[in-house]
């Protein structure tokens, strides 16, 4: 809930902003549309009252005079909310008649009847002056009209709370709508959320995309593929514990049993039968712990973030040579290597692992005198790698079950756990390679070749 009004309150600064700034302009193109007009009925009203006061001018005995009765005077001056005051001068500033206060203040007007206004103080008074140049008699006369400015203060501040205020009630429904949309809108992440929160902790079933919004359905598909990576990692682990779990405790209960029949025996030549036999149940014990952990790390969800490089598989496979020679001639098995470049992209503790496997699972399984022959190269494009034996060989219609975990065919000699080609097929899948199983020359024995994608191809493949 805080992530969703967290995206609520963004999405709300950001609308306000601009909305603030047209509601600014707005009120401005508001408050022009309203005050404009009666400003200028204000001044045309000036303008009305210098046109009749040049009606009045008059030469008499050679001097322009205002004929204006008391009346007239009156009637000119009427407003009710400011004071209106008027005046006549001569071009040379001489003033006719009119009103003491008001200076002579013409603003040249380029045309007889052109009228200037201006803003003035006069005597701590603002006022709205009109000026007006008319000629009498081929004379210049000025008429200067003035009103205070009351009733134009009054109407600004009128034109600007009505024009505000209806912008501001409009800002406010727009602000409204727009919270509500947003909440509406954010209304399928919330339910998103909802479900999440009444899941149970083991519950890594992918999230609905079906009412998820648009744009968020990247993240929701981003998360899914998370929730499977998890769930297959959990899963791995859940069926190692198992599996190591079920497979230790025999060869641990052997091991507690020769221990218990040792201490109990007092021929020392049986004592160590028993020492022996406790020794080589360690070893297997040893053997299958090894294993154990060597399946765990080759699954794909412990070797996911595991770093990819080039590597060559004959480099590999003469590195784990050295490491076989000894149970090779302890058995006396021909051991023998057929190594070209094969270039893969791979992790290579993981590929060493594999190859190691291949070669001591041929080793369990080989008769004493036997031979195994490890083999790189690229056939058709693709690297590959083949381990081959003389051995007692894999029926046909066991090999699709020989890469189960903890799988010996019946009857087979070795003290194999079962787990080493369950590795290989691990590593395989984690590579991108396939395994294929058939029968050795002569039809004897056994071979197993994985075949990987081209360097180029595999490179695309772990980059992803």
């Amino acid at each position: 809930m805080m992530r969703a009004r967290g995206i609520q309150r963004r999405l709300l600064q950001w609308v306000l902003a601009p909305l603030l700034v047209l509601f600014m302009l707005g009120v401005y193109s508001d408050f022009r549309l309203a005050y404009k007009p009666a400003i200028d009925a204000y001044d045309q009203a000036l303008v009305d009252t210098a046109l009749a006061l040049a009606v009045s001018m008059r030469r008499t005995n050679g001097q322009v005079e205002m004929a204006l009765s008391a009346q007239a005077d009156a009637v000119l001056r009427v407003d009710r909310a400011d004071h209106i005051f008027f005046a006549a001068f001569t071009g040379d500033g001489q003033r006719i008649a009119g009103d003491a206060l008001l200076p002579y203040a013409p603003n040249s007007p380029n045309a007889e009847g052109e009228i200037e206004y201006r803003d003035l103080n006069v005597e701590g008074q603002d006022i709205r002056l009109a000026t007006m140049r008319v000629v009498i008699d081929g004379e210049t006369v000025w008429i200067e009209v003035a009103e205070t400015t009351r009733k134009r203060v009054d109407l600004f501040w009128r034109a600007i709370m009505m024009t505000a205020g209806a912008d501001f009630l409009q800002l406010l429904a727009v602000l409204a709508i727009v919270a509500i949309g947003v909440r509406v809108g954010l209304a399928p992440l919330d339910r998103l959320r909802q479900e999440i929160e009444r899941r149970s902790p083991r519950d890594l079933q992918p999230l609905p995309l079906a009412d998820v919004p648009e744009e968020a359905q990247p993240l929701i598909a981003a998360l899914n593929r998370q929730l499977a990576l998890l769930d297959e990692s959990i899963t791995s682990r859940d069926r190692f514990l198992l599996d190591a779990a079920h497979q230790l405790k025999t060869p641990l209960a052997a091991l507690q049993t020769q221990l218990e029949l040792a201490m109990q025996e007092a021929d020392p030549s049986a004592r160590q039968t028993r020492y022996r036999q406790m020794a080589e149940g360690t070893a297997r014990a040893s053997h299958l712990v090894h294993q154990l952990l060597a399946l765990a790390r080759a699954e794909p969800s412990a070797a996911l973030t595991a770093p990819s490089s080039r590597i060559d598989l004959s480099a590999l496979a003469e590195k784990i040579a050295s490491t076989h020679l000894d149970a090779a001639i302890a058995k006396e098995i021909d051991i023998g290597f057929e190594l070209t470049a094969a270039p893969v992209i791979g992790i290579p503790w993981l590929l060493q692992e594999l190859i190691a496997n291949l070669v001591d699972n041929a080793l369990i399984y080989t008769q004493s005198g036997g031979t195994v022959t490890v083999r790189t190269g690229v056939r058709d494009g693709q690297p590959f790698l083949e381990v081959e034996d003389n051995g007692p060989g894999i029926p046909p219609e066991l090999r699709g079950k020989v890469f189960d975990r903890f799988f010996r065919i019946s009857g087979s000699a070795g003290d194999g756990c079962g787990l080493g080609l369950s590795i290989v097929k691990e590593i395989a899948t984690r590579h991108k390679g396939e395994i294929s199983l058939a029968t050795g020359k002569e039809g004897v024995g056994t071979i197993v070749r994985v075949s990987f994608p081209p360097c180029a191809e595999a490179d695309m493949g772990t980059s992803q």
